[in-house]
């Protein structure tokens, strides 16, 4: 915790009373701001480390003094703090998306506080003391970008094979440094290499019925978006790729959250002029079955198609509404999708290894996994944001 105005000491200690951790500002317990919340799980099902984002745009609206740099969100009935962190997405320096995870039973709606200090000449930011559970970093051992959650990790090459490698665990933990440090000795190993497919979750932009990756002159800027407890993010842009008489900018965002085995991909296309279509998939093996549900927005394949010959298995999840087709190239099972006219579309991908204490050890299990996170997805926890209610004025003594 960085604190380096003394007068924040006093509502530190207070918060410590009410959560375990503190914020900067003054005054009593009463005298500080806070903005309700209610979360709503629409589903019939227990939710464990479901994610949930909120804009600092929305809650500025309902509450114009919130100061992103000091909050915390707690559960006013326990008083226990829930795990968040505050991201810069748009890399203009300021904290625009809060992420946190929390645990939800069937049906259930709860509330949920944050309270905050108002930006002021003293307000200072806090980093408080989550436990640490998702991790993304730049390592040249690894030849390029990765991002993992506690129970499975993630590789980008980022050149012109543009494919994403499958980091699989043996045990719930961080892999992504001591793999970096020592690939043969960690508990972590690359189960599928993307190579010159598209991996799993790996995408070209599709033109002429035919995929088509950055070219190695494509310029590339890499960049770690969020390092955070319970959600990282990475980014990265192509500049100059080129597609028949077009020189694009290319942005692919990826994201993962705290005790969850799926991530984002993001891609938006800049300078087409035009709608374009993206490819997105995972490689082909002949030892794994194939399964397609466009009427859901998902495939995925199971089977021993791991780097060790044991179970592997990958899904595909997209907005149905975006699908185009479906194709199969040499090595990769492909779904084409139409981002619309705007060039910016969201697809999920996920993958489990059938080894160790956390593996999938079977096809009906990894197709339950299947089904159950794309409901999660399609179904997020909803989150309202309720008025403010202002104190009453008391009349002045006579």
């Amino acid at each position: 915790m960085n604190v380096t105005v003394k007068p924040l000491i006093l509502l530190l200690a207070i918060m410590m009373v009410i959560s375990g951790c503190g914020l900067p500002g003054g005054g009593k317990k009463r005298d500080i701001p806070k903005i309700d919340l209610v979360v709503d799980n629409p589903l019939n099902v227990k939710r464990t480390d479901e994610f949930i984002v909120l804009r600092v745009a929305d809650l500025k609206e309902m509450a114009p003094d919130f100061y992103q740099n000091t909050f915390i969100v707690l559960q006013p009935d326990t008083n226990k703090e829930i795990p968040c962190q505050l991201d810069d997405m748009n890399n203009d320096g300021v904290g625009d998306e809060i992420a946190m995870v929390m645990d939800m039973e069937p049906k259930e709606k709860k509330n949920i506080m944050i309270r905050y200090s108002p930006e002021s000449s003293e307000s200072r930011a806090v980093t408080l003391g989550h436990k640490k559970r998702t991790r993304s970093a730049i390592h040249p051992e690894y030849e390029g970008i990765g991002w993992e959650s506690e129970l499975i990790g993630y590789r980008l090459y980022p050149d012109p094979r543009n494919s994403i490698s499958i980091l699989g665990k043996n045990k719930a933990e961080l892999s992504l440094d001591s793999f970096a440090k020592n690939m043969g000795l960690s508990n972590a190993k690359i189960i599928l290499d993307g190579g010159d497919s598209v991996g799993c979750g790996g995408f070209g932009i599709w033109h002429e019925n035919r995929l088509l990756k950055p070219d190695k002159d494509a310029l590339r800027y890499m960049r770690v978006v969020s390092d955070g407890p319970v959600r990282s993010v990475i980014q990265v842009i192509y500049d100059s790729w080129i597609v028949g008489d077009k020189s694009l900018r290319v942005t692919a965002t990826y994201s993962i959250f705290a005790g969850q085995r799926w991530s984002t991909g993001n891609v938006k296309i800049e300078r087409a002029g035009e709608p374009m279509k993206i490819a997105s998939g995972v490689t082909k093996s002949k030892s794994a079955t194939l399964t397609r549900n466009e009427k859901d927005g998902l495939f995925y394949t199971y089977g021993n198609q791991s780097k060790m010959n044991d179970a592997l298995g990958m899904a595909l999840i997209y907005p149905p509404e975006s699908l185009d087709s479906f194709q199969e190239s040499d090595d990769s099972y492909l779904t084409i999708l139409n981002p619309g006219a705007d060039n910016d579309i969201t697809y999920w991908f996920l993958s489990a290894w059938g080894r160790g204490e956390i593996g999938v050890k079977s096809a009906s299990d990894f197709a339950e996994m299947v089904s159950s996170t794309t409901d999660n997805l399609r179904k997020p926890i909803t989150v309202t944001i309720m008025p403010i209610k202002k104190e009453p004025q008391q009349s002045p003594n006579k």
